[in-house]
Parts: C-alpha cells; structure tokens; sequence
C-alpha cells in the first residue's frame, strides 16, 4: 500500500472540483464528480498515471456528472451514484441544470448504484460510502482515510443551497452531525466548490454549522 494522493482539478463554468484519489504507488483509484471539461479530466488522470476503477458522483446536479460518460469511456472505468439521483445520468436532471441549457451531461451507457454503508477498496486503502442528504435527496459523501469528499454538502464557512429540487437544511444539518462532525477536527473536506477546509475549522467557525454536536 503506497501513500494516497489527492489531486484537485476545477472544471466547467461553475469551477466544480473534480478529484483524482489515487494510490502513488500502484496508481489505483478513482476519479470523483468529473462535473466537465471530460478531455481535461481524463488527461490529468493519465497523466498522474491512474488506474481508474470508477468514476465516483456525490450527486446528480449537471455540474457534478456532467462529464461523467465521457470520462468513464475515456479510462475504461464504471460510474457510481446514488439510486435516488441516478436519473441525472439517464437524462432526468433536475434542479441546478433545469436552470442551466449549457450543462449537457455525457450519460455513461450503464452505472452502478451506491448506498449507505458500501466500502471501496483499493490497493490497501477503503473508501467508506455516507448518505448525505441535504443538498439533493441521493447526495452521498466518500471517506478514505480521514480525507471526506463531500460535494456541495458543506463548503469552506458555508454549506450547499438547500432550495433546489429535493434539498432540506434540516437533513443537510443531520447529515453533517451524523457523518461530518464525528470526524476528528484533523479530518479534511474536499467540497465540491472552493478551498479544501478541515472539521475543526467548520465546526468552531462556520456559522451555518454553529451549535452542532456529532454523533449517530
């Protein structure tokens, strides 16, 4: 097992952060919420030498797997998403994208579905899947190692809109107590939109998040 690696690359008109999690050593991992600019993703993720074994959605807004198909059939790799945001990828987007004409998603030509409580493994390494919801219905976040890839569920001093199609600021708030904020304040969030921020510095000064005490 070699050390993990994260590479963060911002893609398409809204700057989503695309992540590739890999092994340095063996080159195995995954690619996560390749939202667009496919051609760019997947040039990076050979270029680091990955071994892609899937490409992974926190959820289904058009900014988030809007280069999911392309990408996946660029490096040979399956997508996962949640069952309760899988219709993005067959054509059923809602929310941010019904908004947004430009964002056209690459829909893969098949995927795979992921739940609460499924691992990932790869090259020694596992990546825990956590049912997030709050932003979307389905949305989920990927922990590996004290590293938490969240998507738009809690942003640097703020957390994901709440006011599109299926989204709830008191299920975001639960979904932050129950998998965020029992996390050690070390732990780091890489959000789906701006600058990578750890679970302490969320939980003393985010003020969307104040008064908030972890546990399941």
């Amino acid at each position: 097992m070699g050390r993990l690696s994260v590479k963060m690359l911002p893609v398409g008109m809204l700057g989503t952060n695309c992540y590739i999690l890999m092994d340095e050593e063996t080159g195995e991992g995954y690619v996560i919420d390749p939202g667009g600019e496919a051609g760019k993703v997947a040039s990076a993720a050979r270029e680091a030498g990955l071994d892609c074994l899937g490409i992974l959605c926190t959820h289904g807004h058009m900014d988030h797997v809007g280069a999911a198909g392309k990408v996946a059939e660029s490096l040979a790799a399956p997508v996962f998403i949640s069952g309760a945001d899988s219709s993005a990828l067959a054509g059923g987007g809602r929310g941010v994208a019904a908004r947004l004409g430009s964002l056209v998603v690459s829909r893969p030509g098949e995927f795979r579905l992921l739940a609460e409580g499924d691992t990932l493994k790869f090259s020694g390494h596992a990546i825990d899947v956590l049912a997030t919801p709050g932003h979307t219905t389905g949305s989920l976040s990927f922990l590996c190692e004290g590293n938490l890839f969240c998507g738009d569920l809690v942003f640097q001093g703020s957390v994901g809109r709440t006011d599109l199609r299926g989204g709830s600021f008191d299920e975001l708030l639960e979904s932050v107590r129950r998998h965020v904020f029992t996390l050690p304040d070390d732990a780091r969030i890489f959000p789906g939109h701006g600058p990578a921020t750890t679970v302490g510095a969320e939980r003393s000064s985010n003020p969307f998040l104040r008064g908030i005490r972890g546990g399941v």
